[in-house]
């Protein structure tokens, strides 16, 4: 089948629509699996589980966030594009695209040529047109049951993107500003807020407070987080505000260059410190390393997602450069990490991980975890009625395993390949003593489950 007939196959699965638009565009050679289909019966607004661990759907089901980088979509994308992105990865099982509302630099405009206020910079002035292509591509996602993350005012690091601005504006119009969001977006449930944007609030502290208070007098209904600095958590920075629903923490590697500071923690002492906060709110991992940016790779966006599962939390977001959408986003669409991905999402929507506890004894891994701080550092969860555990090796080698700690009759060891899904069974054995496990290869990272498959 040739390859536009390719694209147009896929998307005739998520909306007949777009047939009358017959764009041809050429996509990456690796064929995109037909797997979106219109899901009938939303399962949207998301909320918070009972216990407040972790996201829910609108059934109270356990919703395990996959989100893709997708920060430029609405500045670098027309309608037509932006549906093949969010169609091609709903088919990769990301169920959640994060993006920033407003052009990367205040003078900037979307695809289309509109700036998002008019006169520009007056936060009291949106213009509508703008904000109507937003619409567009919420609607869109929501029709493919995908979530919009959407940060209103993109702090920005190293003052290059809207702080200046936002500050001049002051605390009235940034209210203002944040409840013409909420009633503009109130009716789209499938929508997640992300107030700030790669910097912990100083001086602007007030107007984040006064924009996040706007959406929620309008939109009470949408969940909100905070994208703070990186080695810092939503919590770090805006602990006790009631608009606060969720956290993001946002964390590299111990060493990286060009960071603030080369003391920057791993990402699972910034989860197992988020997780063991008090009180205590559902997390996920908001930011990490980028696979096809420096340092980066398909290993270390797999550990960063499995380390911070297994440390508490709900999901993530995965980064690549296709964030940026420059000319060759369609073919770095398929970079490996975002099809691995797609296997951790399996992996763990097949297990109860919402139930799971970060263990960092060594009353199950008696030997081989690691040395904290490191980038062999192994995880270790365990179900509230200890009958399994989970323990992800970033790095292989045979590990010491105490099974009498798990409860039940007839204990399994079964390992799992985090690049291709593969299980191999590493053993049956009665709940005592301790066990020498060795992984299949000594390759790369794997996946342990000890878990109980006899009867009570």
């Amino acid at each position: 089948m040739p390859q536009t007939l390719r694209v147009f196959f896929l998307l005739f699965l998520t909306t007949l629509s777009l047939f009358a638009q017959k764009k041809k565009r050429k996509v990456s050679s690796r064929k995109i699996k037909a797997t979106v289909t219109v899901v009938t019966q939303g399962i949207f607004p998301l909320k918070l589980s009972k216990n407040g661990r972790y996201l829910v759907d609108k059934h109270n089901r356990p919703f395990l966030l996959n989100a893709d980088a997708g920060w430029n979509l609405l500045h670098k994308l027309r309608i037509d594009e932006a549906r093949v992105y969010l169609a091609a990865r709903k088919a990769q099982q990301f169920n959640t695209v994060f993006i920033q509302l407003l052009p990367p630099q205040p003078d900037g405009t979307n695809v289309h040529g509109q700036a998002p206020f008019t006169p520009k910079g007056d936060f009291s002035s949106p213009n509508d047109s703008y904000f109507q292509y937003v619409e567009e591509v919420v609607r869109y996602a929501s029709h493919l049951q995908m979530v919009v993350a959407i940060v209103p005012a993109w702090l920005g690091c190293c003052k290059t993107s809207w702080d200046e601005v936002q500050y001049r504006n002051g605390v009235d119009k940034c209210r203002t500003y944040g409840n013409y969001l909420g009633n503009r977006f109130k009716k789209y449930s499938n929508i997640l807020w992300i107030m700030g944007g790669d910097r912990d609030p100083l001086r602007e502290e007030t107007v984040q407070r006064a924009m996040a208070e706007g959406i929620k007098a309008t939109a009470p209904h949408q969940l909100m987080s905070y994208h703070a600095a990186s080695s810092h958590s939503s919590t770090d920075v805006f602990g006790n505000e009631v608009w606060l629903d969720f956290s993001m923490i946002y964390s590299y590697f111990r060493g990286k260059e060009g960071v603030w500071t080369m003391e920057m923690p791993q990402v699972y002492e910034v989860a197992l410190k988020e997780n063991n906060k008090t009180p205590r709110k559902a997390f996920i991992l908001g930011e990490a390393q980028y696979e096809d940016e420096k340092g980066g790779s398909a290993q270390v966006v797999r550990r960063q997602a499995f380390w911070s599962l297994l440390s508490g939390g709900s999901g993530g977001c995965y980064g690549s450069s296709v964030w940026e959408f420059r000319n060759n986003w369609r073919e770095k669409l398929h970079l490996t990490g975002a099809n691995q991905m797609e296997l951790y999402f399996k992996i763990f929507n097949n297990l109860p991980w919402y139930l799971f506890r970060p263990d960092s004894t060594d009353e199950i891994l008696v030997e081989g975890r690691g040395t904290i701080g490191n980038d062999d550092y192994g995880v270790v969860s365990v179900l509230p009625n200890n009958r399994m555990a989970a323990i992800y090796l970033p790095t292989s080698r045979t590990v010491k395993v105490n099974v009498g700690k798990i409860n039940g009759t007839n204990i399994r060891a079964l390992w799992i390949n985090p690049q291709t899904n593969k299980r191999f069974i590493g053993g049956y054995f009665k709940p005592q003593g301790i066990r020498e496990l060795t992984p299949p290869t000594l390759d790369e990272d794997w996946l342990l489950l000890v878990g109980n498959v006899g009867r009570k």
